[in-house]
């Protein structure tokens, strides 16, 4: 698997099939899937049949794309066992981008063994790409070409009152969900989703939240950010149990942290659950 190869590619595909649908949607061209606020547009179609045989071309294992999963259900259950995959999410943020918002995403994930090994967000919008390999750092490009690397922020580990996090509850089972509200009621501040991942983690890598809480856990929504976020130094775990997060188990809510502030916030979650009954 070449790393390098894969940040042109997409900026190559947002360009030739993204970016040209952007604020230029008719209404035939923008249909829902699992309900209203569920869509898709011809610019994830496209944008996934163009990258997917080029993505194999780079390396020939499965592709688990959000677009061909609708198809193929049971195509996500191949993470939990190949011995390597890659994840696609053509455009993350349909909605803003179908509503001319530009906080949408390109994203991509090497799976390696059920597990995150690289991961690649582009904003198009910005020419800004993260990319980063486990094991081998995280790092920003802007359109200009210049990175900069990424690193988690070490330092004391703070309380609860001290943050500020970004927990999504949409989605997220009674008994948890007023956990996790009771728990945010104890924060420094916390902040609603921007309904894109691609930009969620983006806000995690750049410091504007401390945490991030994630209750529905789709492949190709998270796995390029997981990847990206432990090769920073973030830690990525689920909260019943405290194992690192695999894109091959979905449904199950987990935390991205700084080190060493994951204790700190499941602990304030079961203390939210004492509180509330739960």
């Amino acid at each position: 698997m070449t790393s390098d190869a894969v940040s042109p590619l997409m900026r190559s595909i947002a360009d030739e099939y993204i970016r040209p649908r952007f604020r230029a949607l008719t209404e035939g061209q923008i249909s829902t899937k699992e309900g209203p606020g569920d869509l898709v547009t011809i610019a994830d179609v496209e944008a996934e049949r163009a990258i997917t045989p080029l993505l194999q071309e780079i390396e020939d294992i499965p592709v688990v794309g959000e677009e061909a999963t609708a198809d193929d259900p049971a195509l996500p259950d191949l993470l939990a066992d190949a011995p390597a995959a890659w994840t696609v999410d053509p455009v993350d943020g349909t909605w803003n981008f179908a509503h001319g918002r530009d906080d949408y995403a390109v994203m991509v994930a090497h799976v390696l063994n059920g597990d995150p090994h690289a991961g690649w967000i582009l904003h198009p919008e910005t020419g800004q790409l993260v990319d980063g390999v486990v094991g081998g750092g995280a790092q920003v490009t802007g359109a200009d070409g210049v990175a900069r690397e990424l690193s988690a922020p070490t330092g004391p580990v703070r309380a609860l009152n001290k943050l500020h996090g970004m927990a999504v509850t949409r989605f997220t089972p009674p008994g948890l969900k007023e956990q996790v509200e009771a728990m945010t009621a104890q924060l420094g501040t916390h902040t609603e989703p921007r309904m894109c991942a691609g930009w969620d983690y983006w806000d995690l890598l750049t410091g504007e939240v401390d945490f991030l809480l994630y209750s529905r856990a789709k492949p190709w929504d998270h796995a390029p950010g997981a990847a990206i976020c432990i090769a920073a130094g973030f830690e990525v775990r689920y909260i019943d149990n405290g194992e690192p997060y695999r894109p091959g188990l979905p449904g199950r809510p987990f935390l991205v942290t700084r080190p060493g502030e994951f204790d700190v916030i499941t602990d304030g979650l079961n203390s939210a659950s004492s509180n509330t009954g739960a």
